[in-house]
């Protein structure tokens, strides 16, 4: 039971709990970006249900804004002291982000339905969909694609994981994420949490590599629409009614240069006029067959940006073979170097 007092740390405002609860995950750092991200869901969504901030060593004085708009408020410890991720220490992730397990424990059970986003993410339209998710829902890591590439290197995977799962499977990104509380048991907090503990150092995504293999076979496709991760390809080429902006690389939101930027600080600027005594209709873009029909657009969008990238590899490794091919030529014979440069007008390595 060495988890005991961490489960029971409760929460810091008093009141009627809803049906459904959201939630995303800050620290003193994240402060501007959660506010966002709340205000964004207040009146773009209209949520309805009870919104919630895990807090990670947010100094009292910044937590009563939360209190006072009725945000409810869980003070996380960590659960994991090492960071993980890449080798250098700027590729690594925070293991505060693994605070997001506390979701699993049994006081989270108060509530039926949970979706959990992350604080850099712009919200844009009703997440009613998301409450209707009967076990644990997520969307399609398109980026990384299969669960080996979840792991720092595939050549090390443990023996065990890889007689266990079936690595070339689609895996999902947690940075979005909704489940049925009904599939919170007992054990279910402290066999994730163990899960990323033993295998820290071979999972590169850490939270999300531990979430996808515990939930491995049981977890349902949500639509891309609900997790368009941003960067520069599919927010110029994709049309822009993602209806959960996700911001996972490095050009964040809140920076200048993004060209969400205007959006992200108009949502921030309204976030001081939360009453969630007074929810608003929030903005429906889709019926939801359209939802798929909208998500299925995007993944050809996305196929053909990496068919593009697929192709300028392949063009690069010809051009690096020919010019290998040259140096060779012009190694062993100049003049017939000079000659055939001088023919096919190819511009090779001196």
């Amino acid at each position: 039971m060495q988890y005991a007092l961490l489960f029971y740390m409760g929460f810091s405002n008093k009141k009627k709990m809803k049906k459904n609860l959201l939630v995303t995950l800050a620290d003193r750092n994240y402060i501007e970006q959660a506010k966002q991200l709340f205000s964004s869901v207040y009146w773009n969504a209209g949520w309805k249900g009870d919104y919630m901030l895990l807090a990670h060593e947010i100094p009292e004085k910044d937590l009563k804004w939360f209190r006072d708009k009725g945000i409810l408020i869980k003070k996380c410890k960590l659960l994991i002291e090492k960071a993980w991720g890449g080798e250098k220490e700027s590729e690594k992730f925070s293991p505060i982000i693994a605070d997001k397990f506390y979701l699993f424990t049994q006081e989270f059970k108060k509530w039926k339905n949970i979706v959990y986003l992350d604080a850099d993410i712009i919200v844009r339209a009703n997440l009613d969909e998301l409450t209707k998710v009967k076990k644990f829902g997520a969307v399609n890591d398109f980026h990384l694609g299969k669960l080996k590439k979840q792991f720092v290197n595939s050549k090390d995977i443990p023996a065990k994981i890889k007689r266990k799962y079936n690595l070339n499977k689609i895996s999902f990104n947690a940075g979005v994420f909704a489940f049925n509380t009904s599939i919170i048991k007992d054990n279910t907090f402290s066999d994730i949490n163990f899960l990323l503990q033993k295998n820290l150092n071979f999972f590169y995504y850490g939270e999300q590599t531990a979430l996808n293999l515990y939930f491995y076979n049981k977890w349902k496709k949500i639509p891309l629409a609900y997790n368009l991760c941003v960067d520069g390809f599919n927010y110029y080429h994709a049309p822009q009614k993602g209806i959960i902006l996700h911001f996972a690389g490095s050009n964040k939101p809140w920076r200048s240069g993004n060209p969400c930027y205007n959006e992200w600080k108009k949502n921030l600027e309204k976030a001081e006029l939360i009453d969630l005594n007074d929810i608003p209709s929030g903005q429906k873009f889709y019926e939801i067959k359209i939802y798929h029909k909208f998500s299925f657009f995007l993944r050809l969008n996305l196929f053909y940006y990496n068919l593009k990238l697929f192709l300028i590899h392949l063009k690069n490794k010809y051009n690096e073979f020919i010019g290998k091919i040259g140096i060779l030529i012009k190694k062993k014979n100049p003049d017939m170097y000079y000659f055939l440069r001088k023919i096919l007008f190819y511009k090779l390595s001196p």
